[in-house]
């Protein structure tokens, strides 16, 4: 772990090994961190130029992405849902853990005053099976995938990276939209649980609960992705790029980073400004090398 760290730290803040050539030093090549191999400890620089190229015209946002999936809480019931979504998708999930399942089989039990019929023949086993489950959990809770909705604009920008994944459920966003104006909400995270969950449901009235949250949440970013995006479209910066950059994305885990979300979005900025100045000069030096 201190030697990968190591390498993403030189990465990061940029570090280089230059090579001076001839009796004056004039020429000079830098080396940027490349890649680092794991089983012999060893760190891979290459040149500047080239890599910048290939780090730039390679990059695919749909293969970078990280999402944090929200924490877990015991289950009220056992469709309880919970949710993740991006601009061009929802993913629909559920946390199980034996001892929610069993809780909820004891719940059912006591509302109906006995055992549903189907259970009443269990045998001694089953019960000590049911009562080991309650005193021995696991560590963590089996994560149950319900699904996954996306745009067919989604899926061409995973194949085609020029290509940004257009809006799901566009229209029922803006139909909460209007909602919420009318309550005097204009700001609220589209990506957050109880709004994704407003989403797929597909219903005309606006909960009261939804608009309860909306009111005690009014800041329109609640994480450290959707504020990242934000400040990075609200500076004419293309969102998805932010994957392409290892301090970006330690940034957005919360992965041990130092950087504050404006260092993040400065340097993302300067970053790209110095790619799209570069653009011409090495395309034109990789093809006539070829």
């Amino acid at each position: 772990m201190a030697e990968e760290h190591i390498y993403m730290s030189i990465k990061t803040h940029g570090a280089k090994v230059k090579i001076k050539l001839g009796e004056r030093n004039k020429t000079v090549i830098d080396l940027v961190p490349h890649r680092f191999d794991k089983v012999n400890g060893i760190i891979e620089f290459r040149s500047r130029n080239q890599a910048s190229l290939l780090f730039h015209l390679q990059y695919n946002p749909s293969l970078e992405r990280v999402y944090e999936l929200p924490p877990y809480v015991p289950m009220r019931t056992l469709s309880d849902r919970r949710y993740v979504g991006d601009k061009g998708m929802i993913l629909s999930m559920s946390y199980l853990h034996p001892q929610d399942e069993y809780q909820h089989l004891e719940r059912q039990v006591a509302a109906i005053g006995g055992l549903p019929v189907h259970l009443a023949a269990t045998s001694s086993a089953d019960h000590r099976t049911a009562a080991s489950l309650s005193g021995s959990m696991p560590s963590s809770p089996r994560l149950e995938i319900h699904h996954l909705r996306v745009t067919l604009g989604w899926i061409v920008s995973g194949m085609n990276p020029k290509i940004s994944p257009t809006d799901i459920y566009s229209d029922r966003y803006h139909h909460l939209a209007n909602c919420l104006a009318r309550h005097g909400f204009y700001k609220y995270d589209p990506v957050s649980e109880p709004v994704l969950a407003y989403i797929l449901e597909d219903e005309d009235d606006l909960p009261a609960s939804l608009v309860k949250y909306v009111q005690a949440h009014t800041h329109e970013c609640h994480t450290r992705l959707t504020r990242l995006q934000h400040m990075l479209e609200g500076a004419g910066v293309d969102a998805r790029v932010l994957w392409k950059y290892t301090f970006a994305k330690s940034f957005v885990i919360g992965n041990g980073s130092l950087l504050g979300e404006e260092d993040v979005v400065r340097r993302i900025q300067d970053s790209e400004d110095e790619w799209r100045r570069q653009r011409v000069t090495l395309t034109r030096k990789l093809a006539a090398a070829h």
